[in-house]
C-alpha cells in the first residue's frame, strides 16, 4: 500500500499540534481506501485520539478487519509520522481477543470505531478480559523496547528512537504492574499515572521524566557514550528511570528479582577489564538478562545472568 498525500491547509498549521491534525487526515483518508480494498471493520487506537499525548513522533495506529484471513501487517512512513495498519481476519480477531492479546483488547475497548458493518459492535458486547497472556505479551515488548533503548544509549542511532522505546518501555511495564494488581486494562499516559500514584507512586516522576524526554528529544545531541556505567548523565538518567519500570514489573507481575544492571557491571569489573558498556538484552520467557560489554582489547563479552538462579552462568 502507498503512502497517501494528505495537504494541511494555513489554518491548520497554525494549530498547537499540527501532526495531530495530520494524523486525524490521515485516518479518514486510510479509512476510505481500506473500505475499498474490503475492510468490513476499521478502528483507530492509541495516542492518536488523544491530542495532549500526541508527540511529534506519535504513531498513527488503525487496527483493520477483514471477512478472510490476512498474513501481514502495514507500516507506512509518512513524514514525521509512522501509520501502523494492523490487520485482521475476523476469525483471526476473535481468536486473539480470547487469548487476551493487548492490542486486540485495547482496539476493542478504547479505539475510536472509523467504520463497521456490525463485526465490532458485536464482539464489543461479549466482554473480552485480559488474561495471563496479555502480562506476558507486554513484559515481551516492554523488554525488548527497554533493550532497543539501552542499545541507542552506548551507540546512538536515532535519538528520537531512544526516547520512544523508553517510553513504550515504561508504559507496558506500567501496564503489566496495574493489570496484576487491579485486573483492570488500561491505555493512556494521564491514566497509567493515575493509577500510579497508589501501586507505585515512586515511579510517577520517572514515568513524567522519561515523557519529557520524548517530547523534547530533538535536544539532546547524537554521540557515542563509552562509559563502563550506565551513567546519571543527560541520556543515562532516562534508561535508568525505565530501568526502574522493568525491576518494579519484573517482581510485581512476575515474582522475579531483576538486580540493576551497573551493580553486575560492578561483579563484571572485578573479573574483566572492561572499556564500556554495550547494551542489555531482557528476556522475561527465558528469564535472563544479556550484558554487553567492550573490554580493553577491544573484545566483545556477553555475560549471561540468570534471573531465576539469581547467577551468572
Amino acid at each position: 500500500m502507498n503512502a497517501i498525500r494528505v495537504d494541511l491547509t494555513d489554518e491548520d498549521e497554525l494549530m498547537e499540534n499540527r501532526n495531530f491534525v495530520l494524523a486525524q487526515k490521515l485516518a479518514k483518508e486510510y479509512c476510505k481506501k481500506l473500505r475499498k480494498e474490503g475492510a468490513i471493520s476499521i478502528t483507530q487506537m492509541g495516542s492518536s485520539l488523544r491530542k495532549d499525548e500526541f508527540m511529534g513522533n506519535s504513531d498513527l495506529d488503525l487496527l483493520v478487519v477483514y471477512e478472510k484471513p490476512v498474513k501481514k501487517n502495514i507500516k507506512i512512513e509518512y513524514n514525521e509520522i509512522e501509520v501502523n495498519i494492523l490487520r485482521r481476519g475476523k476469525n483471526q480477531l476473535v481468536k486473539l481477543l480470547i487469548e487476551g492479546n493487548p492490542v486486540d483488547l485495547i482496539a476493542l475497548k478504547f479505539g475510536k470505531v472509523l467504520f463497521d458493518k456490525g463485526t465490532l459492535k458485536n464482539l464489543r458486547n461479549k466482554n473480552f478480559k485480559p488474561t495471563k497472556q496479555t502480562i506476558k505479551k507486554w513484559m515481551h515488548t516492554a523488554s525488548f523496547n527497554l533493550m532497543s533503548a539501552s542499545h541507542n544509549y552506548s551507540l546512538p542511532a536515532c535519538i528520537c528512537c531512544y526516547f520512544k522505546s523508553l517510553h513504550h518501555a515504561a508504559r507496558d511495564f506500567s501496564r503489566a504492574i496495574i493489570l496484576k494488581e487491579k485486573g483492570e486494562l488500561i491505555d493512556g499516559d494521564k491514566h497509567i499515572i493515575k493509577e500510579l500514584k497508589f501501586l507505585c507512586p515512586d515511579l510517577i516522576e520517572k514515568y513524567g521524566l522519561i515523557l519529557e524526554g520524548r517530547k523534547n528529544f530533538e535536544k539532546f545531541e547524537q554521540k557515542c557514550v563509552e562509559t563502563v556505567y550506565i551513567k546519571r548523565n543527560e541520556l543515562g538518567r532516562y534508561l535508568l528511570a525505565a530501568e526502574d519500570f522493568a525491576r518494579r514489573a519484573f517482581g510485581i507481575a512476575l515474582n522475579m528479582k531483576l538486580p540493576k544492571v551497573n551493580k553486575l557491571i560492578s561483579y563484571l569489573k572485578e573479573k574483566y577489564e572492561i572499556y564500556h558498556f554495550h547494551g542489555f538484552s531482557l528476556s522475561p520467557e527465558r528469564k535472563e538478562l544479556l550484558i554487553g560489554l567492550i573490554l580493553k582489547d577491544d573484545e566483545v563479552k556477553i555475560s549471561q545472568y540468570d534471573l531465576e538462579k539469581e547467577r551468572f552462568i
